[in-house]
């Protein structure tokens, strides 16, 4: 084992959440390094690595105002919903700004994470290579989409059976020109999976469990976030802007009713938004048919729950993915096992350690990375405070004991929803808590590096004279 680093912190994943982490560690004057699977940066983000998630086709389903980093913004030239290929660049451009690229070890795998003693003590971090390095804290930013969810379902398909997980293109890993395909999940990956396969497949189905609100990229040539934001800007109650969004969305593609669906099961914004402008496009030519949820399968049958089966060459599984950690006993992160999802504070502080938080362990309905900007902020204050300001440290301490501000918006009770969040009301909490805390960490530094005044002497009393020697 290497001898540990004092003060020096860990960060384990170089993908947007990492790279933040990264970057305002070293911003407060902390050592950092960062630890990374992959042959390079960018995460998720870097097409055709083993661990993207991303098609050959995908571009943000949020705009790159609502996305970009707060002190790095996309070019004006690129278009309101960037491409896979631009946000890699992007993230690589926002690491050389920063001087990130040297302090990150690539082909790095994390193998297991555990602490170094009791709370304060650090963190001992080994890796594929056999090394065990001590480290003063431990940023775990590796993101959550690696381990695929498959559905519960019943029997056994003889034909293609994918993951969204594993699907790139309509001909990576299995052509889909002229065959009947079944898209199971009504998610963002789901919808965008259905329409891409509908213009290649001889037959395309989605499945899905209930009925969806779909939301277009754009409202009257506007991205339709930064119509919501406007409207969240101004401090509307939800009601309204419920009803001025449904009244938008309605003009610009219409409602699932309007289009044969069943209505929805919940109101708008009580589920992760589905981003799809051509969705219902596609189901009104007769590209796309949607039907209910599915039941089980039978060979190369797929019987659904209202009783009816029908034949499939492919069936693609977008239901999303298990919230993993595989490195480290998820217990040491408050859950309630060792492979559960962690309980934390704001989904970002352990409420008892000031060395360890989890960055972008949270699933925004507009961009994220701006996000996580500013958790990456939180926990370098918390860092620092932890060395250098132990009565701020303490104050976060007692911050973390309450309960976190409830979101003005109730999800839909699902796996789908356990790392929701409201961006808006997210942001501000965060927002607060960093000048907040920022003050007190200010005022506390300041006081220890000012120099001490010597007492004023009273009048009509004398020095005593220094003795001899």
């Amino acid at each position: 084992m290497s001898a540990p680093e004092p003060g020096r912190w860990c960060v384990i994943g170089a993908g947007p959440s990492g790279l933040a982490a990264l970057r305002h560690l070293v911003a407060a004057g902390l050592e950092a390094e960062c630890l990374e699977r992959a042959d390079g940066i960018g995460g998720n983000w870097c097409f055709g690595a083993a661990g993207s998630r991303v098609l050959a086709s995908t571009r943000l389903i949020s705009s790159r105002r609502l996305t970009e980093y707060p002190d790095h913004p996309m070019p004006r030239g690129w278009p309101a919903h960037p491409d896979h290929r631009q946000c890699l660049e992007y993230l690589r451009g926002y690491a050389e700004r920063h001087g990130l690229p040297g302090r990150v070890r690539t082909r790095c795998t994390v193998e297991a994470v555990e602490p170094a003693g009791p709370p304060g003590a650090g963190w001992l971090v080994r890796t594929d290579g056999g090394e065990t390095t001590a480290y003063a804290g431990l940023v775990i930013a590796n993101g959550h989409n690696h381990v695929p969810r498959w559905p519960a379902i019943p029997g056994t398909f003889t034909g293609t059976l994918l993951h969204a997980a594993d699907y790139k293109s309509p001909t990576v890993p299995v052509a889909i020109a002229g065959r009947r395909v079944l898209v199971i999940g009504g998610g963002n990956s789901g919808c965008d999976i259905a329409v891409e396969c509908s213009r290649h497949a001889a037959r395309t189905v989605l499945s899905t469990r209930r009925g969806y609100f779909v939301v277009p990229r754009l409202i009257r040539g506007r991205p339709a976030d930064l119509r919501s934001e406007r409207l969240l800007r101004l401090g509307l109650p939800v009601w309204l802007r419920r009803l001025v969004a449904l009244r938008s969305i309605d003009r610009e593609i219409g409602l699932p009713w309007r289009h044969g669906l069943a209505a929805p099961d919940h109101r708008l914004w009580e589920t992760h938004p589905v981003i799809n402008s051509a969705l219902y496009a596609r189901i009104d030519a007769g590209a796309l048919v949607p039907r209910g949820d599915v039941a089980a399968y039978a060979g190369d049958e797929v019987e659904f729950a209202d009783g009816t089966r029908e034949a499939f060459d492919v069936v693609i599984c977008a239901t999303g993915y298990e919230i993993a950690l595989p490195f480290i006993d998820c217990r040491l992160l408050g859950a309630e096992r060792a492979a559960a999802c962690p309980r934390l504070f704001l989904n970002l502080l352990h409420p008892g350690r000031d060395d360890v938080a989890v960055v972008g362990l949270i699933q925004p309905d507009s961009g994220q990375w701006g996000l996580t900007d500013l958790q990456a902020r939180l926990v370098a204050q918390m860092a620092l405070a932890a060395r250098r300001a132990p009565r701020a440290a303490a104050w976060l301490y007692a911050i973390r004991q309450r309960p976190a501000p409830s979101a003005p918006i109730r999800y839909v009770d699902s796996p789908r929803h356990r790392l929701e969040v409201e961006h808006f009301s997210y942001r501000a909490t965060l927002e607060r808590l960093i000048d907040a805390f920022g003050r007190r960490l200010r005022r506390e530094q300041a006081a220890a590096t000012a120099p001490r005044r010597r007492p004023p002497v009273r009048a009509g009393c004398r020095r005593a004279s220094p003795g001899p020697g």
